[in-house]
């Protein structure tokens, strides 16, 4: 009987413990998810304060703060041992995305860089969370800035009935594989990977010609958009 004692005992140490390092894993991905926006929106009300023109810089600033509210949301929910829920909604995929980088302009802009958008694709809509989005795409585009090199180039364009999405840049980053990997310096793309899977989309990291990197974000058409 001791020794049942003992093992169930046992058991029941290393399923808290199990419990314990999940939750601290969401809460190590939503305080990512913190930092990173509240980080670029320093920067774009800096840049706010000197031009005159105003009205694409807030909207992007905006995108970025849905990160923020989704974040939030997450930690909260990560003290309960789950992720907040999300909603799906139609979304104008390359106003979401020329937002965001609008949003990171300044952080490349202050690395003497540039971040480019390159859409030739005609409007596209996808049907999804929009703060997830906004999580995929301004990690992704996070990534390309902070530790890639020379200009950020976002490219979309339609694929039969999905849309692929490009962010590449010219040296550097973090995408060493075919995949995005776990862990604290990949933790971006796995939240980007796991927001773009929400929406039955997929992301693909890999190394581009030249030394460069890029990140290869694909997502379903909605139907009619």
């Amino acid at each position: 009987m001791t020794a049942l004692v003992c093992v169930a005992g046992w058991l029941a140490a290393v399923a808290l413990a199990l419990e314990l390092r999940r939750r601290a894993r969401l809460i190590r991905d939503a305080g990512h998810e913190l930092r990173g926006p509240l980080g670029a929106l320093s920067l774009g009300l800096e840049t706010l304060r000197r031009q005159p023109v105003v009205r694409a810089r807030a909207e992007a600033l905006l995108t970025e703060l849905m990160r923020a509210e989704a974040a939030a949301d997450d930690v909260a929910e990560a003290a309960r041992g789950r992720r907040a829920s999300e909603s799906r909604e139609t979304v104008r995929l390359e106003r979401l995305v020329r937002q965001s980088a609008e949003a990171w302009a300044p952080s490349a802009e202050r690395a003497g860089r540039s971040v480019r958008v390159d859409w030739p694709a005609d409007a596209t809509r996808v049907r999804a969370d929009r703060r997830r989005l906004a999580q995929a795409f301004g990690n992704l585009l996070a990534n390309a800035v902070e530790h890639g090199g020379g200009e950020v180039l976002v490219r979309g364009r339609p694929v039969g009935d999905a849309i692929r999405v490009e962010i590449s840049d010219r040296g550097g980053g973090k995408a060493g594989g075919h995949r995005p990997r776990k862990g604290t310096r990949g933790r971006g793309l796995v939240i980007a990977e796991r927001a773009l899977r929400g929406a039955g989309g997929r992301l693909e990291a890999r190394g581009a010609p030249g030394g460069g990197r890029v990140a290869v974000a694909e997502l379903p058409l909605e139907l009619g958009g």
